[in-house]
């Protein structure tokens, strides 16, 4: 069974080499695909640096479509997809998503950033909350592929995966990545930009939401 990372990455310079090396050192892909989203940065010819398939996007479609465009790229049975901004990533977190979907008892897995560092009762919490949004998944390309495209733009994604899991029965298995945690966009982005981009994506997320649990309440 061939499996393929697919990594979206919009000015992501600063992470990409660590994503794309933990990535590298997991002996369970087959294929390691960066989608390079309309960076302004050095993000894709880093990429490049690091001798993985690179696909590059001339305009920042965000990150569903992003994930399409690898998607539509890669020859494989199962997707492992990854954010292009996590810290201290490793192969062994990647077996971990993995292992539950390649064994066939799940059909999809969902890691959480860890949060111990603040609370372990905020951990545990955070991996019920945050984990229907989460970048970090092992998903059947079956599965992907029944996702209808209109769910496949901005942050809108992650949202629509979940709702089509639950829906559908598929079996789930969330886990928190110890250690591993994101860049924040304020970080990233300095505090008034970041700030805006976090509402955006909140706004995006809360939308997509709101509009599923209408159609589950309309049938």
């Amino acid at each position: 069974m061939k499996i393929i990372a697919i990594i979206p990455a919009h000015n992501e310079e600063q992470t990409i080499a660590d994503v794309i090396k933990a990535a590298k050192g997991c002996s369970l892909l087959s294929e390691i695909i960066v989608v390079d989203d309309g960076s302004s940065d050095r993000t894709a010819d880093i990429a490049k640096g690091q001798g993985v398939k690179v696909i590059v996007s001339p305009v920042n479609f965000g990150k569903g479509q992003a994930l399409q465009l690898g998607t539509k790229n890669a020859n494989g049975d199962l997707f492992l997809f990854l954010d292009a901004d996590l810290i201290n990533l490793k192969p062994e977190h990647l077996n971990q998503l993995i292992e539950p979907v390649l064994n066939k008892d799940y059909d999809m897995s969902v890691g959480a950033v860890d949060r111990s560092q603040i609370s372990n009762i905020l951990n545990k919490l955070f991996q019920k909350v945050e984990s229907p949004f989460s970048g970090m998944r092992v998903i059947k390309r079956s599965f992907w592929e029944s996702v209808p495209s209109k769910y496949k733009k901005g942050f809108y994604v992650e949202s629509a995966i979940t709702y089509l899991a639950k829906k559908r029965k598929l079996k789930v298995f969330p886990l928190v990545l110890d250690g591993v945690r994101h860049v924040t966009k304020e970080k990233k982005l300095g505090f008034i930009e970041g700030t805006k981009q976090r509402w955006l994506m909140n706004f995006q997320i809360i939308f997509i939401n709101l509009a599923l649990r209408l159609k589950k309440a309309n049938g």
